[in-house]
């Protein structure tokens, strides 16, 4: 069995969030009937989940929470034995207070984990932020001199995200998430950041990948932008295709995420999220998937074309047309016509750059 998503991404119309059955339905899926409680898939999908929900200001029922009380339970033991994960277990009670569970637990969890010094364990600068901003909003404020400096420095190239890489899309967007407090606080960003985040929109439509343009969608929202027409109805039709179906998914191998981001935009935009959750029991989140994206096709298009390839968009359409498929054709064509910063966007993307000549050997000599 499985019931249909119908969303709209435009309306602008401010309206509360889903506060019938459905968030109860919800999160006792996502809390008892998808991972075994408490191991570090749990922790992501349900600190996930309760994110959005804290983050779009959802009003969630007292008795909805209420399947979370056995996990809270054992947190904080769970603290002490598996430190290893204090930033999900910390997300997780942190947002559950957020969404009006009163513990205090966040707290004296923050506590700890800055007398453990566990924040030092962190490798790079978007887990340092993180950290900073689960810590603040457990009530201690950690100061991480220059943190944020290097993180618009990173976000402020805007050819980086030109270019398919999960790893720097994933922490361009989560560091604006987490400099703009998801949300709550107002953001200033940089042009320059900006035209990172409209480069990356580029990428994720010219892919086909609604799960991360809608990430971006969400953070140009944070900082006050508009979005695209062609974005925003693109990512609407995508949320039509969504299927809950009340089957398990153990290996979190389904669509949850992308689930759970369309929802979030559609929170951001002040509309009514998470209403047509039906059934109760295990849920899995299934969307159809391309096998082949067109960003792949035009980079093996343009790849294929070796010397003769240029960054002019117009030149490259007509080398490409019959190199691609149609679809690919298509999808690129209204990219050109509605997605903001394409012609920069096609400039990095096409990589018509080359090392130069005799560089190895002068380096041996």
């Amino acid at each position: 069995m499985s019931n249909v998503i119908r969303l709209a991404f435009r309306s602008q119309s401010a309206r509360p969030l889903s506060q019938d059955g459905g968030l109860h339905r919800l999160l006792e899926a996502f809390a008892l009937h998808r991972r075994r409680t408490g191991d570090p898939f749990w922790l992501k999908e349900n600190a996930e989940v309760l994110g959005i929900l804290a983050a779009t200001g959802a009003r969630v029922p007292v008795a909805a929470l209420a399947v979370y009380r056995p996990f809270l339970d054992e947190a904080a033991d769970m603290l002490a034995f598996h430190p290893q994960y204090y930033r999900l277990i910390l997300n997780v009670v942190v947002n559950l207070e957020a969404l009006g569970m009163p513990t205090g637990l966040s707290t004296r969890m923050a506590e700890w984990i800055i007398t453990e010094d566990w924040p030092a364990s962190e490798v790079n600068d978007l887990q340092r932020a993180e950290v900073r901003h689960l810590l603040a909003r457990a009530g201690h404020k950690v100061e991480m001199p220059g943190l944020t400096e290097r993180l618009l420095g990173f976000a402020s190239r805007p050819q980086t995200f030109a270019l398919p890489n999960p790893r720097a899309a994933y922490d361009l967007v989560h560091a604006v998430f987490y400099l703009g407090d998801y949300g709550r606080t107002s953001l200033q960003l940089p042009s320059q950041v900006l035209e990172s985040l409209h480069m990356l929109g580029c990428l994720a439509h010219l892919d086909q990948n609604a799960d991360l343009l809608a990430e971006v969608c969400v953070a140009l929202r944070h900082a006050g932008q508009d979005l695209p027409a062609l974005w925003a109805d693109y990512l609407a039709a995508e949320a039509g295709k969504f299927r809950i179906d009340s089957r398990p998914c153990p290996d979190s191998s389904d669509a949850y995420h992308n689930y759970l981001v369309s929802q979030w935009l559609i929170g951001t935009m002040g509309n009514a999220a998470f209403t047509e959750i039906h059934g109760s029991g295990p849920m899995s989140f299934r969307l159809p998937v391309l096998h082949v994206s067109p960003l792949r096709e035009w980079s093996q298009a343009l790849r294929a074309l070796g010397p003769a390839r240029s960054d002019d968009w117009d030149a490259m359409r007509k080398a490409c047309a019959t190199r691609v498929s149609a679809h690919a054709l298509a999808v690129a064509d209204s990219g050109a016509a509605g997605s903001p910063e394409f012609a920069a966007f096609f400039r990095a993307f096409a990589r018509t750059g080359a090392m130069p000549e005799g560089s190895a050997r002068r380096g041996r000599a």
